[in-house]
């Protein structure tokens, strides 16, 4: 029987008869609260899905000094799809899902998040995205309104804006979830910060994928804590959107993005 690298390594070289083999990736960072479910919660979903030949759970902890690597250890004795990686140290958003890409085994890539805040049923909302062609299909978050406080909306919406301004290109709600073949998540990229995501929907769109965009689900915290919006990240995503603009020539090779957003 075909094995489930096999069937990734025929896909990427080129056969496309081949079915999705899917990796579902995703950081955490002291989510003891949230792991757990949200592990089984996506086992569940992926279980239920036709269509996909294969999956795998990645699940990289990003030096957790709470109970989360523990919680991974057990989940992975017993369920032989989830894969847990570890950095002994915490090294933030960006190199953990650096490493989780490299990482990641099938021809397609989901790329959430831990904190339990993204259904595992957001992948049902976008898979017919993929399979009707798309290779990046991005979640948009239509409560954010609701969810986030004002500094939180704040940050988001520039950095959401500058690159239709600079490059002309609209990103939506580039730090949302994601599902997209593996060559989108294997791009060569500036930024090494969260700016990152939004120049890989601008690089995609440059380099001639398809990008969609699909409303999505978004839940508040239940626990664990926020990140994501820390001044150090603010600030390196900053310079990293000045650095694409040095690099790239300015609203160049714009493409039409797709969008079934509603």
């Amino acid at each position: 029987m075909i094995t489930f690298q096999e069937m990734a390594n025929c896909a990427n070289h080129g056969n496309l008869t081949l079915p999705i083999v899917l990796s579902v990736v995703m950081p955490a960072y002291n989510e003891e609260a949230n792991i757990e479910q949200v592990i089984l919660e996506h086992w569940q979903v992926l279980e239920s899905i036709r269509g996909i030949v294969d999956w795998e759970i990645v699940c990289l902890d990003d030096g957790s000094v709470d109970q989360t690597p523990k919680i991974l250890e057990r989940l992975a004795r017993h369920n032989g799809k989830l894969r847990v990686i570890r950095h002994p140290k915490n090294r933030g958003i960006y190199e953990s899902f650096a490493h989780l890409f490299q990482a990641a085994r099938g021809t397609h890539v989901y790329a959430t998040a831990a904190d339990g805040q993204w259904p595992a049923t957001n992948l049902v909302r976008m898979l017919p995205s993929a399979t009707a062609g798309s290779d990046l299909v991005v979640g948009v978050r239509l409560n954010r309104r609701e969810v986030y406080g004002l500094q939180r909306r704040l940050v988001s919406s520039t950095f959401n804006l500058l690159p239709r301004l600079l490059f002309g290109v609209n990103t939506v709600d580039a730090g949302s979830i994601k599902l997209g073949v593996h060559g989108v998540f294997a791009l060569d990229l500036i930024s090494q910060s969260p700016f990152v995501e939004a120049e890989r929907i601008v690089k995609a769109q440059r380099s001639g994928y398809r990008v969609d965009f699909v409303p999505i689900e978004f839940l508040p915290r239940s626990g664990g804590k926020a990140t994501g919006a820390k001044w150090s990240n603010i600030v390196a995503s900053a310079r990293d959107c000045i650095r694409c603009a040095g690099a790239y020539r300015l609203r160049s090779g714009r493409r039409p993005c797709h969008s079934s957003e509603s």
